[in-house]
């Protein structure tokens, strides 16, 4: 692609404010509080709305270099080459992209207010209702997590209920299956071996599978809904109060 054209491109792409990816060969310098130099390679200069610059290579998925959102870009031709320059005042720092060749300009006006939000894992839905009990069910005390049992493996907490009778609580992030039965099952046998006295069963899932609710009831599994995306609003709030401890 003739520079000259390019240059002009990349220009009404950046008064439009639109996201630019341009791919070609090229040279990036990088002075501010550190240096760097990256030589000649076929690379992605990816530009943002936001006026952020990222500079990726063939393989890898973080940028080899990069400027933060609302940096100034100006662009030149010089020496036959084409100059993409990302400056930031404070801290002073400057991003020099030299384009050898340029191969694709491509550009978009692109729109995204979605909410980002990422849920709970396993650990933290334990941590959730360690956290607050009452999610199994008013009175509920755990005593004890991550137990060891032989030979079936490890329960996920260990507790008792109001009234002081064992109880087993085993935590699934997806729909509980058959499987998960099964093994809640060993988990409550493996501890009425130890202790002597049948404890109760409980799982904990945002459901069950159609399938295994037959065998829930057959082996006397209670279930309690808990999903993973309650339980990071149960961390969310527990990390407020946390934030907020001995301010009275």
């Amino acid at each position: 692609m003739d520079l000259a054209v390019a240059l002009e491109r990349i220009k009404q792409a950046i008064l439009k404010r639109e996201v630019i990816v341009i791919v070609g060969l090229c040279e990036v310098f990088y002075e501010g509080r550190a240096s760097s130099i990256l030589g000649p390679g076929e690379r992605i200069a990816i530009i943002k709305s936001d006026y952020s610059v990222l500079i990726h290579r063939p393989s890898g998925y973080e940028p080899s270099n990069w400027q933060p959102p609302d940096s100034k870009i100006d662009l030149k031709i010089k020496d036959n080459t084409l100059v993409l320059e990302a400056r930031r005042v404070n801290p002073s720092e400057i991003l020099t992209v030299i384009f050898h060749e340029v191969y694709q300009i491509l550009s978009w006006k692109l729109l995204d207010e979605a909410d980002f939000s990422m849920y709970a894992t396993e650990e933290d839905m334990k941590k959730a209702i360690l956290f607050n009990p009452s999610i199994i069910e008013e009175g509920f005390q755990p005593f004890e997590q991550e137990r060891k049992l032989k030979p079936s493996g490890f329960v996920d907490i260990l507790g008792v209920d109001s009234s002081g009778r064992l109880t087993v609580v085993e935590i699934k992030r997806r729909k509980a299956t058959v499987e998960d039965i099964n093994q809640l099952v060993q988990y409550a046998n493996s501890v009425e071996r130890e202790f002597g006295v049948r404890p109760r069963a409980i799982i904990v899932a945002p459901g069950v599978q159609r399938s295994a609710v037959r065998a829930m009831h057959i082996n006397s599994i209670e279930f309690r809904c808990l999903t993973p995306k309650k339980s990071a609003e149960i961390l969310r709030k527990k990390a407020g109060l946390d934030r907020y401890a001995g301010l009275e």
